[in-house]
């Protein structure tokens, strides 16, 4: 009908399907308004190139295509809105505001409380963090906000009746930074988008810094055996226009962080670096342009460049190993199978809606909450619980998104789309955990406040000294105190010890993601152990096998193998190496879903299975011999042969593991979702000071969050979706050899081989780190207290203040590269 969404899109269609040069184009695809004759404004939108009335309208649907929106414009009701030609900051996001627009990253409840997820460009450390949080937590409205500095993403959390979200977006551009919907894409195209500017100013300070060096060589040298005036002129003049396009280029970035959170009323590490390449500079320059004094323009490069070493490796880091839990969705299947007009048809997984009727053949994920309608069959629910033992479902029972349908198809009736189901309520789980975590950063920046506060105030105080004694060296002599009391050593004395660690540990197959994760392992004090996949190899394997009957093992064994050669069971896999000979071959072999395997030999019926299916022919059978391990009988005509007893092995360096942190005083205890009656036995032959089964990923948090209340450092080790909520928190934590994918991203370390002998390791070698991050401090700290009294007398020339400043750096790397060697 005219008005309507279609109608609109339809007519849009039309009207648009030409170039902005055909006659038919005459109105802007944005707001609907005759396009003036003589312009060529136009956006390419879905593979077309759409006309635009003005710049406003040109820059509104620019934002709209890079922001991945471009449904917007085939949802909507109506023409959108001129802009004005200038419009005031909020205004450039009104777009937002629309309701089709901000579906796919907000959510608000009846109540008028809206949630929202946005994606952040140029944040670089916790202090851009911080602002955020601190001026966005000033808006009127505002009850929430977070800001991840790994997944460079902002939730906030505000009354839509008090604050728009156009607002949001333009306090987050007020400060500084670049905001969009948080969406996967546009995430990745983000993080590429810093990486690849970081290279850039990278390389760009490495190729100065190696030209300026070999001019500040040939002058050093010329200042020791003499050199021509014009020559000495004509190098320093080369000199300071690599230094200034390097510094306006690639130290761009300290200048603004610097700017940006002095504005705020923020002292951070950044202010004195740009102040001490400033001031280097500004000195090298009129000293050049003067004809005399001294220069510093390679001390300059070399500063701009080793810093933005640092901080590009960080970068590079966080993105190589920034999974998030979009990814785990991207395991559920993009289309699915609907029942409509009495026919399947495929539609994608984001139009489920509650009450739909979906199919899920044997093999594939589920991809929605539901109840079984129809079909028989097993899924795998080691997301939520930890076992890898399949759950038996039926019609009425319950199945989840997340979770693998094994043996036949199903039949199921969605109970909402996904983001009601139980897999995004645990990815939510993760993120509030992951945003609570702990962090090493809060601390750094109140000491480095106070210290960035007392080297200002000493500088200050030494140029107006010496302004009184001195006015021609008052430049000078402030200056030598700036640039010797430069945080580079102190800076560089935990990430370079942190730095070295990880690159060991990396060469022994163990990652290092963690910002503070090698730190909170020295100091751990708890270990907090999953069971299954962890301790235990994750997979069933023949324990026992218990004869019923004459007939020999070995014959029990070959038979069963011959059964379940058909069988899509967990169990079939025990007898995957086992060849059974052909004199024990069966006929008629099938396989009932949920209860086991059946098949004809010598004119009897033989089945292999659960006891309840075994009794149809062999009503005998006597009950299990426990409920510690997975029975299967076997049974022919009215006779029990065997039981077959499956568990999870324990591996062998499990105990060794937990024994060797016992020795070192620190607590053990087994969390699991695996049923307490075999959680028991297990523990008891493990040097634990707690063990509990049954548990669910959140009591396993409310454990965690317990121990931290009350002073513990916790480590935690896991290899499941279940386990990510408790490895997010946790002050440190490894994921092992084939954990998930979501267990991989929240960790802190990630075991890549199999030997849990690794973490002991990494325990031992964070426990050396510790050691010589301490010596790092110890040594930064007394080479400014030394140092800076010096310079302020004017006992250290700016030269020898940039040697000192530099050499005091390279002792501590150089300290901290003992990390690497003899890791044991």
């Amino acid at each position: 009908m005219p008005g309507s969404a279609d109608a609109l899109a339809n007519a849009l269609a039309d009207d648009q399907s030409n170039g902005p040069d055909d006659a038919l184009a005459t109105h802007c695809f944005h707001c609907g308004e005759a396009v003036p004759a003589g312009t060529h404004f136009t956006v390419l939108i879905e593979g077309c190139e759409r006309p635009m009335c003005c710049p406003g309208c040109e820059a509104v649907a620019t934002l709209v295509r890079d922001g991945g929106l471009q449904a917007y414009y085939r949802r909507r009701s109506r023409y959108g809105t001129k802009p004005d030609a200038e419009p005031p900051p909020a205004a450039q996001f009104a777009l937002y505001d629309e309701p089709e627009v901000a579906a796919g990253f907000t959510c608000t409840d009846p109540s008028g409380r809206c949630e929202a997820r946005l994606l952040l460009g140029g944040i670089s450390c916790a202090a851009c963090s911080w602002l955020i949080e601190q001026g966005l937590g000033q808006l009127p409205g505002v009850t929430a906000v977070n800001v991840s500095l790994q997944h460079q993403r902002l939730d906030i959390v505000f009354d839509a009746s008090a604050l728009k979200l156009s607002e949001v977006f333009a306090r987050v551009e007020q400060l500084g930074y670049r905001a969009q919907p948080f969406l996967a894409q546009a995430q990745r195209e983000q993080m590429d988008t810093d990486h690849r500017r970081g290279l850039r100013r990278l390389a760009v300070a490495g190729l100065g810094m190696m030209q300026a060096g070999m001019f500040a060589i040939a002058l050093h040298a010329g200042d020791l055996q003499g050199i021509e005036s014009e020559y000495r002129n004509l190098m320093r003049w080369v000199s300071l226009i690599i230094t200034t396009f390097v510094v306006l280029y690639s130290s761009r970035s300290f200048f603004e962080n610097a700017w940006r959170h002095l504005r705020a009323g923020a002292l951070v590490m950044d202010l004195p670096v740009a102040l001490a390449i400033g001031l280097a500079w500004l000195a090298s320059a009129w000293a050049t342009v003067q004809g005399s004094g001294q220069v510093y323009f390679d001390s300059v490069l070399m500063f701009t460049f080793f810093l933005l070493l640092g901080r590009f490796l960080e970068q590079r880091m966080r993105r190589r190993f920034q999974l998030n839990w979009y990814e785990v969705e991207s395991a559920l299947p993009g289309m699915v199978q609907r029942w409509a007009d009495g026919a399947w048809h495929a539609v994608p997984r984001a139009g489920i809606a509650r009450g739909d009727r979906l199919l899920v053949p044997a093999g594939s994920i589920i991809a929605a909450d539901g109840r079984v309608q129809a079909g028989h069959s097993s899924v795998r629910e080691d997301s939520f619980n930890g076992e890898h033992q399949p759950r038996p479902v039926a019609p009425g029972e319950a199945v989840f998104a997340g979770t693998l349908n094994l043996e036949d198809a199903l039949e199921i009736v969605a109970d909402g789309p996904y983001s009601e189901t139980r897999l995004a309520a645990l990815q939510q789980s993760v993120g509030r955990a992951s945003g609570a975590k702990p962090r090493l950063w809060q601390l750094a920046d109140r000491i480095a406040g106070v210290f960035v506060l007392a080297v200002l105030l000493v500088t200050s105080a030494t140029a107006l000294v010496w302004y009184q004694i001195d006015p021609q060296r008052a430049l000078w002599v402030s200056l030598s105190v700036l640039v010797i009391s430069c945080p580079c050593a102190l800076a560089l004395a935990t990430p370079a010890a942190l730095t070295s660690a990880a690159a060991a540990l990396r060469r022994c197959g163990i990652l290092v993601h963690g910002e503070n994760a090698l730190d909170a392992l020295s100091r751990a004090d708890t270990w907090l152990v999953d069971k299954t996949g962890t301790l235990t190899h994750g997979t069933l394997s023949l324990a026992q096998l218990l004869p019923l009957s004459t007939v020999p093992a070995p014959e029990l064994m070959q038979l069963a193998a011959a059964l379940q050669r058909v069988s899509r069971h967990p169990v079939a896999a025990a007898f995957d190496a086992l060849a059974p000979p052909p004199t024990t071959a069966f006929d008629a072999l099938h396989y009932r879903v949920g209860a086991g395997v059946s098949g004809r030999r010598d004119a009897s019926e033989w089945r292999m299975g659960s006891a309840a299916f075994c009794r149809e022919i062999a009503p005998a059978l006597a009950e299990p011999p426990d409920t510690l391990r997975y029975w299967v009988a076997l049974v022919r005509d009215n006779q029990a042969l065997a039981w077959f007893g499956f568990d999870d092995a324990l591996r062998p360096d499990a105990g060794p593991l937990l024994q060797q942190f016992s020795a070192a005083g620190m607590a053990v205890e087994l969390l699991s979702g695996d049923r307490p009656e075999r959680v028991g036995p297990l523990a008891a032959t493990l040097p634990l000071a707690r063990a509990e089964g049954g548990l669910s990923p959140e009591q396993k948090r409310q454990r965690l969050a317990t121990l931290q209340a009350s002073g513990h450092v916790v480590a935690a080790i896991g290899d499941g979706l279940n386990d990510g909520p408790l490895l997010a928190q946790a002050d440190v934590s490894f994921a092992v050899a084939q954990a998930t994918d979501l267990a991989r991203a929240q960790a802190d370390l990630v075991v890549e081989n199999r030997d849990l002998g690794s973490i002991a390791l990494a325990w031992r070698t964070a426990r050396r780190c510790r050691s010589v991050i301490k010596q790092n401090m110890a040594w930064a700290l007394g080479y400014n207290l030394c140092a800076i009294p010096l310079a302020a007398a004017a006992l250290v020339p700016p030269w020898a203040a940039a040697l000192g400043m530099s050499a005091s750096s390279l002792l501590v790397v150089l300290n901290s590269l003992r990390l690497t060697h003899n890791i044991r």
